[in-house]
């Protein structure tokens, strides 16, 4: 996919999405906690949650 976008690396995707506030509240006091940008948390939590897919 070609990308106009000069400051997102080459290995990575800029992706819009809508939250339900409330749940956003919630990730972003986490990252505080992990000492992790909003959307590094959420990256961290998609990441781990891939991880324990079950394997076919």
């Amino acid at each position: 996919m070609k990308k106009n976008d000069p400051y997102t690396r080459d290995d990575q995707t800029r992706f819009t999405m809508r939250i339900d506030s409330k749940l956003l509240e919630q990730i972003k006091e986490e990252a505080e906690k992990h000492k992790r940008s909003t959307a590094k948390e959420i990256e961290f939590i998609l990441e781990q949650h891939v991880a324990n897919l079950p394997t076919e």
